[in-house]
């Protein structure tokens, strides 16, 4: 040891050594506590009312996204953790739980909500107010471009659009319209009377009826009495099982389409639901080898959820979501919201549930691989068409 360093002319020096050494003690004693520390991902999904079965199936995504991030090395070396917000099925609660996520538990993203009411509900309080990243797990009814928000689901034209085309090219001139009463189905019913009509069709019928509606009888009877070629139903849970099975069972002899039939629901609706039409960006016939091994995996790993990985629940949209987040901030190089934002614009997936997504620069939106499906009496599924990618018409492009 340099004994000069107790001189008395050598305090000034001496005190900076130790404070160095102090400091590199500091960074040593603290750094493995820091580099522990997790970064909270705020999972927001209704575990109670109406849709309390579409949040088992979100929670148990969510859970199995995080958890397969956090083998992997977590996000820029932290792990995640999930903190769960049950959004009740209702908007004022909703906003409760979403201003506790942001402001209490300070999460660094916020992925949920069910239907679009919560969505609208909640947005505001998340990403203006709350100034923090809000993903938008679920197919929808299209024109959300706020800032900070970032939507993962099917929009109306990568849905709507090829659905109804398909029905136009089978033959189908008139169309009943029948959905529950609230924003999703009345905006994307909207789409369908816009495609119908400007491919030659027309509307013969168009009906809403109470989100809690469960005896659809008086609807039945329009629809039979209406003799369309093609019923475009979005009636949500819980009227959806008996308002089909009612149709089907009345004798009714057109094609029933819609934009939430696949193995999530068809089980519901029971051996009503052969012949049932829609596209979606996932099916579980779809063969890519990273696709069926992850659905397998979570299966295995989640069997309270068994069944509940399906498109109509916006599964593949929450566990794309969670990877799509972690690409952003691992490419701005921060869990800051603003430079997080800037990123989340060109990123990517090579590897996805149902193929290789995109975000479409300027819109918020993805492109996404569509598949156009035909149910099945046993609940199951069969892909008619791959129609690949689909680029969103959302916010920069709106058509």
């Amino acid at each position: 040891m340099n004994k000069n360093i107790f001189k008395k002319g050598s305090t000034r020096r001496n005190t900076a050594i130790l404070a160095s050494a102090v400091a590199m003690l500091g960074a040593l004693t603290f750094a493995p506590a820091q580099a522990a520390q997790t970064v909270k991902i705020g999972v927001l999904t209704d575990m109670t009312g109406a849709f309390g079965i579409v949040g088992k199936s979100n929670k148990a995504v969510a859970q199995f996204t995080i958890n397969e991030i956090n083998k992997s090395g977590g996000v820029l070396g932290r792990k995640l953790e999930m903190v769960l917000a049950d959004s009740a099925t209702d908007p004022a609660v909703a906003t409760q739980v979403a201003s506790k996520l942001v402001n209490q538990d300070k999460v660094a993203v916020v992925v949920g909500g069910v239907a679009s009411f919560t969505r609208v509900a909640i947005r505001d309080v998340i990403a203006k107010r709350g100034k923090t990243l809000y993903i938008w797990p679920a197919s929808y009814e299209g024109n959300e471009c706020s800032n900070n928000v970032w939507n993962t689901g099917s929009a109306p034209n990568q849905q709507v659009d090829p659905t109804v085309k398909h029905l136009l090219s089978l033959g189908k001139k008139t169309f009943f319209l029948a959905g529950s009463d609230y924003l999703y189905p009345r905006n994307i019913l909207a789409r369908v009377r816009q495609v119908v009509l400007a491919g030659g069709g027309s509307i013969v019928g168009e009906e809403y009826v109470p989100l809690d509606m469960t005896d659809a009888s008086n609807l039945v009877s329009k629809v039979l009495a209406s003799k369309a070629d093609a019923l475009f139903e979005v009636v949500v849970l819980p009227g959806t099982g008996p308002f089909i099975k009612g149709v089907v069972d009345g004798g009714y002899k057109g094609t029933i389409a819609g934009t939430l039939f696949d193995e999530g629901i068809n089980p519901i609706i029971g051996k009503q639901a052969e012949g049932l039409i829609g596209v979606q960006d996932f099916y579980l016939p779809v063969t890519d080898p990273f696709t069926k091994a992850t659905v397998a995996k979570f299966n295995k790993q989640h069997p309270e959820a068994a069944g509940l990985f399906s498109a109509t629940f916006n599964a593949p949209a929450w566990y794309r979501s969670i990877y799509l987040w972690k690409a952003a901030v691992e490419k701005a190089g921060s869990f800051d919201t603003a430079k997080v934002n800037k990123a989340m614009d060109s990123i990517s997936l090579k590897q996805s549930i149902g193929g290789p997504v995109s975000f479409a620069p300027g819109t918020k939106h993805l492109n996404l691989p569509m598949y156009l499906g035909k149910s099945n009496a046993d609940g199951s599924n069969t892909i008619v068409k791959k129609l690949g990618t689909i680029a969103p018409y959302e916010c920069a492009k709106k058509q």
